[in-house]
């Protein structure tokens, strides 16, 4: 019968104040897409529910009412769409033509590397 050997190594990241306020940057654009496409999908959720209760306002039955309504629920490509047209950049203002909604949630994008690896 053989033993089995576990080892572990632990790791501690010193990172300079530079490099610091990059993970830090980093971390806060992922909060914020997450947060948006939270966002997204409660939206979708409310919509959805409020059209329901619509019907079970006329006196249809709660299942049957859910069952007629049809909202879409976001999807990771539509999320991302959303995002690029509405993000930002602190280099050039205003909306794209044909965007809606307030002015530039996050201009500040640019200026972080987003492609994973």
């Amino acid at each position: 019968m053989q033993a089995e050997v576990l080892r572990a190594c632990r790791f501690t990241l010193d990172p300079t104040c530079v490099q610091e306020e990059v993970l830090l940057r980093h971390a806060g654009v992922a909060r914020w897409a997450f947060t948006h496409a939270l966002g997204m999908k409660v939206a979708a959720y409310q919509e959805w529910w409020a059209g329901g209760q619509a019907f079970v306002d006329t006196g249809l039955g709660e299942a049957e009412a859910r069952k007629r309504v049809r909202v879409p629920v976001p999807t990771k490509p539509s999320v991302q769409k959303h995002l690029n047209q509405i993000k930002g950049d602190s280099r050039t203002p205003g909306l794209p033509a044909g965007v809606q909604g307030s002015a530039r949630p996050c201009p500040w994008w640019h200026e972080v590397n987003t492609r994973g690896g």
